[in-house]
């Protein structure tokens, strides 16, 4: 018998073995949970800027899960929109906020910007907009 056979029987009963035994109780293993983030609103309407603007909002939100929550990444859809966020971790309970900056110039009319925020929790990927119009 070679040592792999060996080893296929060996599991192969002690498998067998582990379901055959009356009275064994079943634990189940439980994550520690999830971070989950929670924005007070996910959108923003500046309504009409100046052109040459640097609009800016923050977006608000709250690790409401029971894990720290990491944000990984934030895009924005274009170099007109500027993102800052905590590079530390959210602990459970704690609040903090996406900066979105906002360069009106040379982008005169309606505009609408969708960033999107990468992190650890449930959905992995939340979205949050900024809108208006910039006049001349």
């Amino acid at each position: 018998m070679s040592l792999r056979s060996f080893f296929v029987l060996f599991l192969g009963i002690g498998s067998f073995s582990a379901f055959s035994q009356p009275g064994k109780k079943t634990i189940t293993l439980e994550a520690d949970g999830q971070p989950i983030i929670n924005f007070e609103t996910s959108s923003h309407d500046f309504g009409t800027i100046t052109e040459g603007t640097k609009a800016t909002y923050e977006f608000k939100f709250t690790n409401t899960g029971k894990a720290p929550l990491i944000l990984t990444d934030v895009k924005p859809p274009c170099s007109c929109t500027t993102p800052d966020w905590p590079k530390d971790p959210i602990e459970p309970g704690k609040s903090a906020v996406i900066k979105v900056t906002f360069d009106s110039k040379g982008k005169p009319g309606t505009f609408s910007k969708t960033i999107a925020v990468y992190h650890n929790g449930e959905s992995g990927t939340d979205y949050i907009t900024i809108k208006g119009f910039v006049g001349t």
